[in-house]
């Protein structure tokens, strides 16, 4: 005859406690002490068993889980805004699942069509680059499950969302290449179709008029911001009569490999051409010379992102604001130079 599966009551049993000092202890509770989580995890480790999270999702309103939808898990920023989310997750006792879209829109409505049938309490989001509408968000309104959109983010959505201020930081690096002595600034942006993108490109415009400098269009290019399409516009510029003396990439990826290509042309980083990167991670430091860059608040923006989910879900505090972050330049060698 088959053995019943051990349940809840069981475990309460063994360990002569509450039904429901069990369930918290399993779902990582913080009302619940370290010490007795163990025991209990322990108990249930040896007597075999198991959480269904299905059935779980099934007898309660909630999971407890929240799910994290980002382009991807290797770049610093987007891991930096996961630590932030955790953290606050952890502490008041949901769990994360984690999923990337690749830059790949019908991986995004596929991983939200998922996450939504597996009943996740709330969502926190950054788009693709390839996102043009918001039909497909429409499934978690239906569903009530919240969403809060973070980075790149649709604004004909009604949801919560946090941003960097894009404008301004690109409006910095520009004044900062320009005050340094570099008159043919050019810039290496992303997707046009991407918030990101077109608000880095309306604030180079208008700064460069700002500060006195020609915008030649051939110094203006949008890409998909692969390393054929970075490598394809880097090489015409350097090849060419007109070279730019300074150059602002979209992301720290981008700007390690134009630091490369420049130097297989034989020239120097800053005195023939400035590098300045609209992202930050730790390599931009190890190269030489270390790339100037924008250092972006990817823990901050995850806690805020984390927070504004939770006031969703607990306190069904429903708002559709814009949350703005700060930046912070960080001049390295690669541009200035003595004028």
């Amino acid at each position: 005859m088959a053995k019943s599966p051990i349940t809840i009551n069981d475990l309460a049993r063994e360990l002569n406690v509450a039904p429901s000092t069990v369930s918290r202890a399993l779902n990582n509770s913080p009302k619940i002490s370290d010490l007795t989580k163990q025991k209990i995890v322990k108990k249930a480790a040896e007597l075999g068993y198991n959480l269904n999270m299905v059935a779980s999702s099934l007898s309660r309103s909630r999971t407890n889980t929240i799910g994290v939808v980002i382009p991807f898990l290797n770049n610093f920023f987007y891991s930096e805004v996961v630590n932030g989310i955790e953290e606050l997750a952890f502490n008041k006792g949901y769990r994360i699942l984690i999923a990337q879209t690749r830059n790949s829109f019908d991986k995004e409505k596929e991983i939200l069509r998922t996450m939504s049938a597996t009943r996740v309490d709330g969502i926190i989001a950054c788009l693709t680059t390839e996102t043009t509408n918001t039909d497909h968000l429409k499934i978690l309104s239906a569903n009530d499950i919240p969403l809060v959109l973070f980075d790149r983010v649709r604004f004909d959505f009604p949801c919560r969302k946090v941003i960097i201020d894009n404008y301004s930081a690109m409006q910095q690096s520009v004044a900062h290449l320009a005050r340094s002595g570099y008159k043919k600034i050019a810039h290496l942006g992303g997707p046009i179709t991407c918030n990101i993108s077109s608000e880095h490109a309306k604030a180079f415009k208008e700064t460069l008029k700002r500060e006195g400098l020609p915008l030649l269009t051939q110094f203006h290019l949008s890409t998909d911001l692969t390393e054929e399409d970075i490598m394809e516009a880097i090489k015409i510029w350097l090849t060419s009569r007109l070279k730019p003396d300074a150059i602002i990439t979209a992301t720290s990826y981008a700007a390690l490999v134009v630091s490369k290509l420049i130097k297989e042309q034989k020239l120097s980083i800053p005195e023939d051409i400035a590098l300045s990167s609209l992202t930050s991670e730790p390599a931009l430091q190890f190269v030489e010379p270390q790339i100037t860059s924008v250092a972006l608040p990817g823990r901050d923006t995850g806690k805020t992102s984390m927070d504004y989910l939770l006031n969703e879900i607990e306190h069904k505090e429903q708002k559709s604001d814009t949350t703005i972050k700060p930046y912070q330049l960080i001049i390295r060698n690669s541009s200035f130079r003595n004028k």
